[in-house]
């Protein structure tokens, strides 16, 4: 999967959200209708896996825990306790409970960021203050990728 974009939506009062069509296209190529919806509290986003994705992230970070060590076990129940599966509605919206809206400071305006191999929904204003200044992006991608700017 392939989630690329900057992709302006609207929520309404419910809290329901369409998802882009070029990101429904993306689930429905890989045979992949559930999300997983984290909500990042850090960065004020709600981050969505499909299915097959989360299966891999969790596999992953389970391979680097000991899960018979107290605190390995409590970051593993951390992280998977602030999940839940998301299924789209017909019409391909996805729902944010109410107090997930609040969280991330939705009202309306809404804003679908996809991340390579998922998608973040933000705020339109967190993510713009999220980001970095155009003159900081360019300097840190220029230290990562040297002259070979794409």
């Amino acid at each position: 999967m392939n989630f690329l974009g900057n992709i302006d939506v609207k929520a309404d009062n419910k809290g329901r959200i369409f998802v882009p069509a070029q990101y429904r296209k993306q689930l429905e190529k890989e045979e992949d209708s559930s999300l997983v919806m984290r909500i990042n509290r850090v960065l004020r986003c709600a981050e969505f896996f499909p299915m097959s994705v989360w299966e891999e992230k969790d596999q992953q970070l389970k391979s680097k825990l000991n899960m018979w060590d107290k605190k390995d076990l409590m970051l593993y129940r951390q992280f998977t306790s602030q999940v839940e599966v998301v299924e789209m509605d017909a019409s391909g919206r996805i729902l944010l409970r109410k107090e997930h809206c609040e969280t991330l400071g939705i009202t309306t305006d809404a804003r679908f960021v996809g991340v390579s191999d998922h998608f973040e929904v933000w705020s339109a204003n967190c993510l713009d203050d999220a980001l970095y200044s155009p003159e900081d992006f360019e300097k840190l991608l220029q230290e990562k990728m040297g002259n070979t700017i794409v």
